[in-house]
């Protein structure tokens, strides 16, 4: 009977506890505090990416678009980074030196950006031709072996999205995708092409054959940089396009000579081909092909970056008034050359690759100096003091040389600007500093 009590109370008990209170008959919710932003953030992130997509696409939707942009702005920006300075206090009339410019707009937009390949793009002309195409907006690819190139003339674009640089060699094959092809690639100076002469006709002919066939290739246009020497020792004075010339085939100038002479023949004939139109590949917007040649025979040209002591007659008396030698005057010093400042040069070979004629075009600047009136100016510019050291005329040298433009006048409203005496001062001035820092690296 004790025993079912106890049960019982415990089971009361149990039932009492089960039963809550009337003080615990209500209790309130908790309040949810707010979510944080982060978790917001990661909770709605499909959300936030929707609306940064509608927003961008707005704004480009509403924004005016560079096409659209007044002409004329356009034609106020500089497109070469050779431009005579305005300003008359400065004392000089000299050019823009290498490097970027600020607040600058290529001149690219508005047109299509081009895939450019130079070659020979590290040498003297090639650099400040390299520098052009960059200054407007293009893509520009170096190829050169270094063999008179010089790294030290591109190292101001290394970095630069729009510029690549390849060393081989063109008598090598090399595929690429490009809209147009400027041929440089050659020893330019006599001490150069004469240390290898089969090597130097070899990249005349090798060279240009293989660069004529990427151009055909890809339908790329194509611009063979040839030279006045494929007049030789001219018997008409001044020379005009269709002189023929007077070269000697067995001289010792004559791997150049004649290979120039070889390799305007390949570019002529690759562009005379009957299949060229048929198998070039690309064609403009109007059915026509895109793939033709250019030509352009390049006269004396002086400048920054040419090597210091390539044998030409320009570096040689300026290296010489510099450091304080005799100039050295081959032969009686009456012989006579035409000089243009390769700004001048680099101005014309634009000209000839975006015109509509095959060529060829001498590209030169008609004013003509003897030896003896050059080496007059160095002194004025440099030492009035300088001397001039007369030694035997070397064989094969062309007693004149002087070129017609009336071609380059009329069809690609081409003339050169700078005169001898304002460009030469920018010339000494470069040589001067690289000859006070010791630098005697060769340049083509």
């Amino acid at each position: 009977m004790m025993k079912q009590l106890h049960k019982q109370t415990c089971v009361n008990h149990r039932r009492e506890d089960e039963i809550p209170t009337s003080t615990q008959s209500y209790s309130p919710k908790t309040l949810k505090h707010p979510r944080s932003i982060p978790y917001i953030f990661k909770e709605q992130r499909f959300l936030f990416i929707l609306v940064g997509i509608l927003i961008g696409s707005a704004f480009f939707i509403f924004q005016p678009t560079l096409s659209r942009l007044n002409p004329s702005t356009h034609s106020s920006i500089p497109t070469s980074i050779y431009h005579r300075h305005q300003d008359s206090s400065s004392g000089s009339s000299g050019f823009a030196s290498k490097g970027s410019f600020p607040g600058r707009i290529p001149a690219a937009i508005g047109r299509k950006r081009l895939r450019i390949v130079v070659t020979g793009g590290a040498g003297f002309v090639g650099s400040h031709l390299v520098d052009k195409l960059i200054s407007r907006g293009d893509e520009v690819i170096v190829i050169d072996n270094f063999f008179t190139g010089r790294k030290d003339n591109l190292v101001h674009l290394f970095g630069n999205p729009r510029f690549e640089l390849i060393r081989h060699d063109v008598v090598d094959p090399i595929l690429l995708e490009v809209d147009q092809i400027y041929h440089l690639a050659c020893p330019a100076s006599p001490v150069h092409y004469k240390y290898n002469p089969v090597k130097t006709i070899k990249t005349n002919v090798m060279g240009t054959l293989n660069m004529l066939g990427l151009a055909k290739r890809v339908g790329a246009r194509f611009l063979l940089t040839s030279t006045s020497e494929v007049y030789g020792d001219p018997l008409e004075h001044p020379q005009k396009e269709t002189y023929w010339g007077n070269v000697n085939p067995i001289g010792e100038r004559s791997c150049y000579d004649e290979g120039k002479r070889t390799a305007e023949t390949l570019a002529m004939d690759y562009n005379r081909g009957a299949d060229v139109e048929l198998t070039c590949g690309k064609r403009a917007n109007d059915g026509s092909c895109r793939w033709q040649v250019r030509i352009a025979r390049i006269f004396n040209t002086y400048g920054p970056r040419m090597c210091l002591d390539d044998g030409r007659v320009v570096s040689n008396f300026v290296a010489q008034a510099i450091r304080k030698q005799p100039m050295t005057v081959y032969g009686d010093g009456k012989q006579t050359r035409s000089f243009q400042y390769v700004s001048d040069l680099v101005d014309g070979l634009v000209a000839l690759m975006e015109g509509e004629h095959v060529g060829p075009f001498n590209l030169g600047n008609p004013g003509e100096f003897t030896m003896l009136e050059l080496a007059e100016v160095v002194k004025e510019t440099i030492d009035s003091s300088a001397t001039i050291e007369f030694r035997p005329n070397t064989a094969d040298d062309p007693h004149k040389r002087k070129p017609d433009i009336s071609k380059a006048k009329e069809l690609l409203n081409w003339e050169p600007k700078i005169s001898l005496r304002e460009g030469l001062p920018l010339m000494v001035n470069d040589f001067r500093s690289r000859i006070l820092e010791g630098d005697e690296g060769r340049g083509l």
